[in-house]
């Protein structure tokens, strides 16, 4: 990315500004009637007064930041840096004006009079500009580190959770039914077989290319979905049944994260006991920015679960979006709802 650089003549004019203010201070010492003094205490004061300017500067930054929102100040927000100068001038200036009167009563020096407060004014200026520019410095360089681990992290995130998915759905359980499934019906129903397996075949290309996405189209999802949802239905016959109402336009344009509605199915059946006397009905439907999966509950006992599929993907879905996935469970019901994602 190529380097923006000051025009020459706002460099020139920093140059200017900043020699007119020196110049200007130098004609106003030189109108002193008494020459500035050296007193252990007075000079320790002047020093105070300058470390309360850049405290005052600091806190005012941060201030500004958490008003903001927590934002770190930037050059896109021109307030953070301006305001924080302006108070520290103007706090350097009432502390110079109380530390004159103090060097009047105890020196015997002048009163603080309108030279005094204009080079106080300038001294309070060129101070703040300084500090103020390296505490945004400071708070710049820190934020843009911050920013550089928030993303690697983020992606680390990303495909830890992907990863996840993957060892999920290629878990020996999952292969072992699926290749019973088609061991089955090999002889039973031929054509059938050689359906199963090609959606099968179907499912683990859509995993394998996708193992490392952060988004995919939802339709490409949806289709992958179904073919599983054919698959289960070959397995448990009547005993499974869809209710699908799913509208197109409501996924058109709009994204999730791979293999999340899979593996939501892929939960129902590890969590529910499906057989002639416990039949499932798995409802699939979409609304205006969500899809929805829901099922009634057969609970069967599921030896050290950790629900690890169910918390993948709401780790996905924190790294990657504000929207939150809702899941709600009642007696008799269910219901997960996952945000469509729409790119912009």
């Amino acid at each position: 990315m190529e380097e923006q650089q000051l025009k020459w003549y706002v460099r020139l004019s920093i140059a200017l500004a900043v020699s007119s203010i020196l110049f200007l201070m130098v004609w106003i010492f030189s109108q002193f009637k008494e020459p500035p003094g050296f007193n252990i205490l007075m000079n320790s004061l002047l020093v105070f007064m300058a470390f309360i300017c850049l405290e005052s500067i600091r806190f005012t930054q941060l201030g500004l930041a958490k008003w903001n929102g927590g934002r770190v100040p930037l050059a896109k927000d021109a307030l953070t840096f301006v305001v924080p100068v302006f108070v520290g001038t103007l706090v350097y200036s009432v502390l110079f004006y109380v530390f004159k009167w103090l060097d009047h009563f105890v020196l015997g020096s002048e009163p603080p009079l309108l030279p005094h407060m204009i080079s106080a004014l300038l001294i309070g200026l060129i101070l703040s500009l300084i500090f103020g520019l390296i505490l945004w410095l400071v708070t710049w360089k820190d934020s843009y580190y911050r920013a550089l681990i928030r993303n690697e992290a983020y992606k680390t995130g990303i495909v830890k959770a992907n990863l996840q998915t993957l060892r999920n759905q290629l878990d020996p359980h999952f292969l072992f039914n699926n290749f019973n499934t088609i061991y089955y019906l090999v002889d039973e129903n031929p054509d059938m077989a050689k359906k199963v397996l090609k959606n099968v075949s179907n499912i683990y290309r859509h995993i394998l290319k996708h193992s490392k996405a952060d988004l995919i189209p939802v339709m490409e999802e949806y289709k992958v979905t179904m073919q599983y949802l054919e698959v289960l239905k070959e397995r448990f016959g009547n005993a499974f049944q869809l209710e699908e109402k799913v509208e197109k336009d409501h996924l058109k344009g709009k994204h999730v994260p791979p293999l999340v509605l899979h593996e939501l199915v892929e939960n129902v059946i590890k969590h529910n006991q499906i057989d002639a006397e416990n039949g499932i009905v798995l409802k699939l439907l979409s609304s205006n920015g969500y899809l929805t999966l829901s099922n009634n509950l057969n609970p069967k006992k599921v030896e050290h679960s950790i629900k690890s599929g169910l918390q993948n993907i709401l780790a996905r879905y924190d790294l990657l979006t504000e929207s939150k996935v809702v899941v709600e469970k009642k007696e008799d019901c269910f219901c997960v709802r996952v945000p469509l994602i729409e790119l912009i």
